[in-house]
Parts: C-alpha cells; structure tokens; sequence
C-alpha cells in the first residue's frame, strides 16, 4: 500500500500542497509531488535529517495493535519493558532511554509529562497512518527536549476515503482488541472520521513460575474524533479530542484490588502482593494555517511555493492514581501548549521559518514511599508549576538533487528554573552522486525531567526512595531521624535527613538536563539484480550529557537515590543497514548495530565511577524478509533478532557484583491473506519461547527491600500466537 508523504509545518496540517512546501528539513522542491511506498527501515530520501519511514504498508505487518508493538522488528528502535509490575512498554533510541526522544503526534508535542511511560500503548496501531523515525538532533519548530531523535505519529485523516474499516485481534494470552475507525465527507469543505479502540486482558498468567503475573491485567478504552475544513482560499482548519481510560492490575497471582488494606495492614503477616494503576486521558487541539503573499514559481520546477502562516494549540489532561505494594503515587498533570508560525519562501532554494511558541504544565503529583520493614518513610509534595515561553527561527537552502542545509536556532525561557536556554541545531544532505548520499546533523537537547514517572519502574521496588546526592551520607554527613509526614497514614516512621540540606529535597534537584547529539549517515545505492535494488547504508551518532538526572539504585541495597550529575555521559551508537530487493515484491533487510553507554554514578567512598550504562544492549542484529504475491494477496513475514547482553546494576552496592545479561534470539513471522474486503492475519512471536528466568529479583519476599521488578533485559512473555480480521467498508 502507498501512502502519501506528506510535509510538516511545525506541527500544522495546512493544505497538501503547503504541507509539502512547509517540512524545512525536508527537500521541498521534491516534497511537493512525492509519493513514497515505505519499507521498514529505509531512510527518506527527501529529508535532510536521518529519518526512517514507516508507511501504513509496513504497520500493517506488525502484529496488532499499538505504537510499542509497531517497532518490534525495527532496526534503529529497541522496545522492551519498563518493569515487570506496570507493564509499560519502554523503548531506546541510540542507547538510550525513550525519555529522550520528543514523541509528537502530526509534530504536537504531545506524548510527553506523566503520561510519557505509558504512551507507546496509547496510540493504537490501526489509528496510525505513519511513523517517521528521526535519529539525532531534530528541527527546532518542535521545542528543545529532543536529544536522541524524534519520533512523530501520523494518524488516519478525516479526508480519508469514506468508509468504515475495522480490526479485530486475539492473542494464546487471551488478549483481545477491537479497533473501528470511520471517515465521511458531509461536503465539499467539511470532513470528519471517528477511531474507537477497546482492548482487554485479564488473563493470571506465571509462565516462569515466580508468583507473579507476567503482565498486569489491562482493560482500556479509547476514543478520538477528527474534523477538517478547507476553504477556498486554501487555508484549512482542523480540531479534535481524544478521550481514553485504562485500569492495570498486577502483582502476586490471583491478587484482587479488593486485597489492597489487607496488604496496608497485613503486610508482615503474609498478605498478597499487589499494584493497581487507573489512568485517565484527555486531549484537544486546534489547528488553523493559511497560504499568504504572492507565490514563488520555478520554470524548471513547473511549481509554484506559497509562503504561510499557522497556527496550533492543544490541550492534555492526564490523571493517574497508582500504588505499587505500599508505595502510592498520585498525579495529574495538565499541559497547554501553543504554536505561532510564518514559513516564508523567497525562491525555491531559500525559505525561512520563524515562530513563537509556549507550554505551559500544572503538575500536582504526590508519593508516599513508607519502606516500614527499613523504618524509613517518605512522603513527597511534587507539586510544580513548569512554564515556558521561546521564540526559533529555521533557515533552508536547497539545490535539487544536490544539496539541503537547514540551520536552526531557538531561545526559551523556563520559568521554574528562571533561566533562559539556547537551542541551536543544524543538518546537512549532501548527494555526492545520485546514488550516494552524505547526512550530517547537531544539536543540542534539553529536558526537565519528570523523576517518577520517567523511571516508574523504581516504584516497584522494596528500597526507599532519596531525592539527593548519596556522597553526602559516604562523606560522614551527621544524620537526623524525625518524622517527615506526621499527618501521613504512616506518620508513625521516619525518613533519614542529613545535615546539608535533608532527604527529599525535591525542590533543590537540578532536573534539567542538557545533551549535546552530532552524527551522521552515508548511503550508498547499488545494483546487484536489477538496477539500484540495493542500499547500503552506515550511521554514527554520539550523545554527550552536561547534566543528567540518575536513579541510583547501586550505591546502596536499601535506597534509590536520584540527584543530577554533570560527571562524564555519552553514548556512541554505530550501525550498519542493508536493503535488497532481489525480485519484485521480496524485500531482504539486515541490520547491525553496536552501542557504547557510559554513565559516571556515585560511590559509597565518597568517589565516583564511569560504568556501562545498565539494560543497554551492547550490540543487536536483524534479518527481516517480506514477500507479497500479487495484489497482495498473500503477505508473508519474517523476522530474526540476536539481542546482546547488557550490564545489570548491582544489588549488593559494590559494582564487582554486577553481572552481564545472556544474548539471546527472538524470532517472529506472520501470514496474512486477502480475501475481497478481508484481510485475515495470523502469526507467532517469540517462537522459541525464550524467556528472561527471573524478572522479579527476591519474589519469594515482596515486603522486603531486596524486591525489584525493574531489572528486566529479556522478554517477560513466551511463545504467543495471535490471529486478526481487518474489514473495510467502502
């Protein structure tokens, strides 16, 4: 299936034709008439930056059903689990945590804040027309916080074709999804389509015989309604909500949310362990954008540019009441954000874009961390109020088939740390032939941490949480015992102080962070068959930290400490991607890719030590190959991974104890048939049913502060057959 490219504009949806005039990292001069048929993997050749495409032909490959999944057999991304108790989906873009890649949807930043852990299951897979991958430093319309890459979803459009198509998926885990999604013009001008998504798991399922569920039991349902109007002067305005509520429950088999005081009171007397998370989600937005001015025509082109102006405001609301064990988390988070822009084209070559944009956050987020059986306690007012304002401006000069330069810079001003940060950012595409081509980016990256909820998974450990340098107990740092909540339901415990400034020192932690992220691409295409059927295609992205925020959890086998530090960080992330089509409609991709993760962390003697990056994959190779009859009325897909081992933290607070992961393979396939307005899919995963032993360290002893379920490396789920219908009615 092809799919039309289409262009951005700062996150704006304008006209198609000024969508394709608008994207300044992309080759506008090709943009405009550009259809692309997406192959997983495979970087857009009209783009400046180092961009992946994966089109609705390639998602509709992948096993059903939401953004994590969709990025299973993709070479650049790596998707795993957070922790084994809240069954978030994480994933890492060059090295790193996805906390550092800017999620947009249609280029809003929108997948961000409280919510950010959980989104990747938030954004279904038949929903999605596109997703464009992006490695290292992005454009500056979009905000400062990337520092890896960006990673922008596009959805189905109101001008789709009318009709209604649904999907319906069930799984061996007796995981079921049913997803309904419908468009109908009621007139020239006007146009609306309507996603529905519901999906349901309620299996107690303990494959490796630990106690525990493997995955929480989840229940969750969405909704979303799109409008476009198109005037005749070509300006467009589109609004929309979207509405999703999800409850996950996990912990000791058979746990039930009616066991909840038990464990409160009963703890130590052989109560069952359990978490239960409720989120609730509500997003808006506006959009409006304009052609301006006299256009710009090129004879040679036989095209014309019109400069624009646009305009984009959305609202979220995300609320999530939580509690793993004893520990509770309580937050809601409600973010504004706002974007101004005119993209103005002066020839065909020069276009410059410059805007004004805010996000404004109210984050009312509270936790109460007890650890009784360590006779610590802590309970934390996290509220904030995070507002900023900045203005960009992007320059592109083009000369077809040759050469794209897009330098950009942006200034913004965080009102919480009353500073004022400057993000410039710049990439290059240089064709050398037509057949080779030389990509070259840098950036740098800033981002206000959200502590929690980016590292959700220390929840559900046994260990009391610190918001402060460990050094200073190492040092000799007198201690003080004194309660810190007395009106707590656990008033009656106390929480470790010292003398410089006291645990819990929220407001204190330094939670910006700052990266700078330079790389590179060559691409090379080649005839080996038949003419330029293959690509070859080598990366090199290196991520340098001046300041990151670390949850520590091997300085002590009682705590997590989490303090900002501006000691070494970087990453190196090298990878090869080749491509081949040998004959029509059978696609070969292989890929390597080879990753380098320092950190520097605190020890007890008061010194400090650059360690490998825990849970980060040394090295991952792939081999992917599709095959399509004609029509397409058979579809077959395969795909084979060799994971590397990964250094897991120490539990013990000496890093002679740490141990590396095994390497370990994944394969997958899946067989889809059309039949008229059918498509009906099966497929495995995981076929030799490999799984990571023990993901719960001590969970034999939940109420202890040796219980940890976020040391996962592996896959936490076996073999898992599955089987889909997709329907269209048109």
């Amino acid at each position: 299936m092809r799919i039309e490219f289409l262009g951005v504009c700062g996150g704006l949806l304008i006209s198609q034709q000024a969508l394709a005039q608008t994207d300044s990292i992309a080759n506008t001069q090709e943009l405009s008439d550009v259809v692309v048929t997406a192959t997983n993997g495979i970087k857009s050749k009209f783009r400046a930056d180092n961009t992946d495409i994966i089109g609705k032909g390639q998602l509709i490959r992948a096993a059903c059903c939401n953004l994590g999944e969709s990025f299973t057999t993709n070479p650049s991304v790596d998707v795993s689990y957070s922790d084994a108790a809240t069954g978030a989906r994480q994933i890492k873009l060059l090295g790193l945590s996805g906390t550092y890649v800017q999620m947009l949807t249609e280029n809003i930043p929108n997948l961000r804040g409280a919510a950010l852990p959980y989104s990747l299951g938030y954004v279904p897979g038949p929903w999605m027309q596109s997703i464009q991958v992006s490695k290292g430093a992005s454009s500056v319309k979009n905000g400062y916080e990337s520092t890896t890459g960006q990673i922008n979803i596009e959805f189905l459009k109101p001008q789709g074709v009318d009709g209604v198509r649904a999907n319906v998926y069930q799984d061996s885990e007796l995981k079921t999804e049913v997803n309904l999604d419908g468009s109908i013009h009621l007139n020239d001008r006007l146009s609306t389509a309507t996603l529905l998504h519901f999906e349901n798991r309620q299996m107690d399922h303990d494959g490796n015989g630990d106690g525990f569920m493997d995955l929480p039991k989840t229940r969750l349902g969405a909704v979303a309604n799109r409008w476009l109007y198109t005037a005749d002067n070509g300006a467009q305005v589109r609004w929309g909500f979207k509405y999703l509520a999800e409850n996950r429950l996990s912990g000791q088999k058979h746990y039930k949310a009616s066991m909840r005081e038990e464990m409160d009171t009963d703890w130590d007397k052989g109560a069952m362990y359990g978490s239960q998370i409720k989120n609730r989600e509500l997003n808006a937005y506006f959009k409006f954008g304009m052609p301006v001015g006299p256009g710009v025509y090129d004879e040679d082109q036989q095209d014309e540019l019109r400069s624009n102006i646009a305009f984009v405001a959305d609202y979220d609301r995300f609320r999530e009441r939580a509690y793993f064990g004893l520990n509770d988390y309580d937050g809601t988070d409600n973010m504004v954000s706002l974007n101004m822009m005119y993209n103005h084209y002066f020839s065909f070559r020069h276009s410059l874009i410059v805007g004004v944009q805010s996000h404004l956050q109210f984050l009312d987020e509270s936790l109460l961390n007890p650890t009784p059986w360590l006779d610590a306690a802590g309970a934390w007012n996290l509220d904030r109020q995070e507002n900023e304002v900045g203005a960009y401006a992007e320059y592109t000069y083009t000369i077809k088939d040759k050469l794209s330069v897009v330098a950009g810079i942006r200034g913004d001003y965080n009102g919480y740390y009353d500073k004022f940060y400057v993000t410039p950012r710049g990439h290059i595409k240089w064709n050398i032939t037509p057949t080779t081509i030389l990509r070259g980016s840098a950036g740098l990256g800033y981002r206000s941490t959200n502590v929690i909820t980016d590292n959700i998974g220390v929840l559900a450990t046994g260990r009391h949480i610190t918001f402060e340098r460990p050094t200073a107990l190492s040092a000799g740092a007198a201690a003080v015992r004194g309660p810190l909540n007395p009106g707590s339901a656990y008033g009656g415990y106390t929480t470790w102080m010292v003398a410089d400034g006291g645990a819990g020192n929220f407001k204190a932690l330094n939670r910006m962070e700052k990266a700078l992220t330079a790389g590179g691409s060559l691409t090379q295409i080649f005839t080996l068959v038949k003419e330029e059927d293959a690509t070859l295609s080598f990366d090199y992205f290196r991520t340098q930290f001046y300041n990151s925020v670390i949850a520590d959890q091997e300085y002590s086998p009682n705590d997590i400490y989490i303090y900002s530090s501006d000691k070494r960080s970087f990453t190196d992330t090298y990878q090869v991607d080749f491509s081949w089509t040998p004959v029509e409609r059978f696609d070969i991709f292989a890929t390597y890719r080879y990753t380098n993760s320092r950190m520097t962390i605190d020890r007890p003697d008061g010194s400090t030590a650059l360690v490998e990056r825990p849970l980060v994959s040394r090295y991952k190779a792939l081999l992917n190959l599709q095959y399509s009859t004609r029509y397409n009325r058979w579809v077959f897909d395969v795909t084979a991974q060799l994971n590397g081992p990964s250094r897991l933290p120490t539990q013990t607070g000496d890093l002679a104890d740490s141990e590396m992961s095994p390497t370990y393979p994944m394969f997958f396939a899946q067989v889809t048939r059309k039949v008229g307005k059918f498509d009906i899919y099966v497929g495995c995963e995981n076929i030799l049913d490999y799984k990571q032993k023990h993901p719960i360290l001590n969970a034999d002893d939940p109420f202890s502060a040796g219980f940890n379920s976020s040391v996962i490396w592996g896959p936490l789920m076996g073999r898992k057959f599955y089987a889909g219908l997709r329907i269209n009615f048109y």
